[in-house]
């Protein structure tokens, strides 16, 4: 049966993820000891152990749980256009703007972020860093291990792997294809606890290449990372999959409640767990595979809580649902210009990082939301984004049922 409804639930979840983001990016200028992994992360003088909580949060289900909703939503696209019809809408959704905000968004950012490393490291303010210093810098990176010499396309490796996990539709159609003649038992399964305890374990086994059992390196380089798409790309098809086998989002909303309680008690000890990997002297081994364990299951612990919840709540049309499911992908593409450029003009003053992280965070959340709402939504821009342009009013000003669109 062709699937014509509006997952509401699903936008709701997808926008909270969107926002999720921004908080990250905002709090990471202030975390106060980086793991291993991440030693060339640049921070402010001014941190605090609640974003390194914080940062690690966030970082252990969101992306995973972008790539779920990816899946599902191609499977829908697969279905209501065909392959071909797919290809081509994703081709100008996601791969143009990957081409064209590698080359506007990610250096524009990258300056920020380059400001940034030479204000906290020299205490010197330039737009344009000297070339001495970011040579020094370089050079410090290097040291730590940080492969200088591979180019990086920030945040928007997310669509390059999207571009990667697209190519595996096929496979997943034939995937789909093949269990429906055991479709009762396959809804069965899907639908019980013992599918999150494979998940888990499956999960478990793809972090098995990552140190700590936390995924904070390889993928952000333009450069394939084999592991990164092994990872991601099991929660892209785990998500098409679902598409077909609905009824797990009924699953999920059953289970949320016992999968905030055990994500509660999970999310410490995976933490625990990688700190002693990461900072041992023997004994290393027996610390990662229980690592790794305790991150898969608390991804997928964390994953059905998150989207429990919201097909509980928020499964329901609403003015605000709708703007920031709309908005999402633009916020998404601009708003680490915000966070760089406002995290490096605080740096030489001395607040505390909770001060300055919500100095960061609200002139980037109100900067984003005003350049859609003004700039973005009726302009070209929304028509290169979305295939349309769109009329939507501050969701505080129209009723719930109120709603506006005009095509491009």
């Amino acid at each position: 049966m062709a699937d014509t409804r509006r997952y509401y639930g699903l936008d709701a979840l997808r926008g909270s993820m969107m926002l999720l983001g921004v908080v990250l990016h905002s709090g990471e200028f202030y975390v106060s000891a980086p793991p291993p992994q991440l030693a060339g992360l640049p921070m402010d003088r001014n941190t605090s152990y609640v974003f390194d909580v914080m940062f690690h949060f966030i970082h252990s289900f969101r992306m995973p749980l972008f790539f779920v909703l990816a899946g599902f939503f191609a499977a829908l696209l697969v279905e209501k256009r065909g392959l071909w019809g797919t290809y081509k809408d994703r081709g100008a959704r996601i791969l143009a703007p990957l081409l064209a905000g590698t080359v506007t968004i990610v250096p524009l950012a990258g300056l920020f972020a380059f400001d940034f490393m030479v204000a906290t490291r020299f205490g010197v303010m330039e737009l344009i860093p000297d070339r001495e210093r970011l040579h020094t810098i370089a050079l410090e990176l290097k040291a730590l291990g940080v492969p200088v010499d591979q180019p990086s396309i920030l945040h928007l490796w997310f669509l390059l792997y999207l571009c990667y996990f697209y190519l595996l539709m096929p496979a997943c159609r034939l995937l789909v294809r093949a269990s429906i003649p055991a479709a009762p038992r396959v809804t069965a399964f899907l639908s019980s606890p013992i599918a999150l305890l494979f998940l888990g374990f499956f999960t478990a086994a793809t972090l098995l290449p990552f140190r700590g059992g936390q995924v904070h390196e390889g993928f952000l380089f333009l450069k394939p990372h084999l592991p990164s798409i092994v990872y991601y790309g099991s929660f892209f098809v785990f998500g098409y999959v679902v598409h077909q086998y609905r009824e797990t989002l009924g699953a999920m909303t059953r289970l949320a409640p016992a999968c905030t309680i055990a994500s509660a008690i999970l999310f410490p000890i995976s933490l625990w767990l990688s700190h002693l990997e990461n900072y041992s002297a023997g004994g290393a081994a027996r610390y990662h595979l229980a690592a790794v364990v305790a991150h898969g299951f608390c991804t997928w612990t964390l994953i059905y809580a998150f989207t429990g919840w919201m097909l509980r709540f928020f499964d329901r049309e609403s003015p605000w649902i709708l703007y920031v499911s709309q908005s999402a992908y633009w916020v998404y593409l601009i708003h680490l210009v915000f966070t760089a450029l406002v995290g490096w003009l605080l740096v030489p003053y001395d607040l505390p990082a909770i001060v300055k992280f919500a100095i960061v965070f609200g002139v980037t959340t109100v900067g984003c939301f005003t350049t859609y709402h003004y700039l973005v939504q009726r302009t070209w821009v929304s028509s290169f984004l979305h295939g349309k342009r769109f009329d939507l009013d501050w969701p505080w000003r129209v009723k719930p049922r109120e709603r506006a669109a005009v095509e491009a």
